[in-house]
């Protein structure tokens, strides 16, 4: 075979190599990810089954907390460098953006509140984060008790 054939004859096999690493970096660049927007009270009551096995909510500051009730539950799309937000119960928005994908698997993860009345987000948390492994965050009033913000990047298996 000439060596110009041979060129020839790879050509398509490389292009097609370079898109699905192409493809594979994009979709790296995706995650999906989960809102859970939580009532916690410190009067007893119940807490949701869905959360009384998460290890982050059993201890301090969230283990004040004798009452979680899942207000909603959101699944999002996370893209590097991407804002997605999500409104709040309270008229608020979480502000989360995805800042990147760590060499380990991990993932850079900003999360924001924005302001009544203002239109500027400052950044609220910035985390490190297994994929799966939720983080939470908490603090704005809301019907006699606290909005607990619970995000979870990726699942388990990634």
């Amino acid at each position: 075979m000439k060596p110009v054939t041979t060129i020839l004859r790879l050509a398509p096999l490389a292009a097609l190599a370079l898109a699905l690493m192409a493809g594979r970096a994009e979709a790296q660049d995706r995650v999906q990810a989960e809102v859970i927007v939580v009532l916690a009270k410190e009067d007893a009551g119940t807490v949701d089954p869905a959360l009384a096995d998460i290890p982050a909510l059993q201890r301090a500051p969230f283990n004040a907390f004798q009452s979680m009730e899942i207000l909603d539950r959101k699944r999002e799309q996370l893209r590097t460098g991407v804002d997605r937000d999500v409104r709040l119960p309270n008229g608020r928005t979480l502000r989360i953006r995805l800042q990147r994908v760590m060499p380990d698997g991990r993932y850079r993860v900003q999360v924001s509140i924005n302001r009544p009345e203002a239109d500027a987000y400052l950044p609220l948390l910035q985390v490190v984060t297994a994929p799966g492994d939720p983080f939470f965050v908490a603090g704005q009033a809301f019907r006699g008790g606290t909005l607990v913000i619970g995000v979870r990047v990726g699942t388990a298996s990634d």
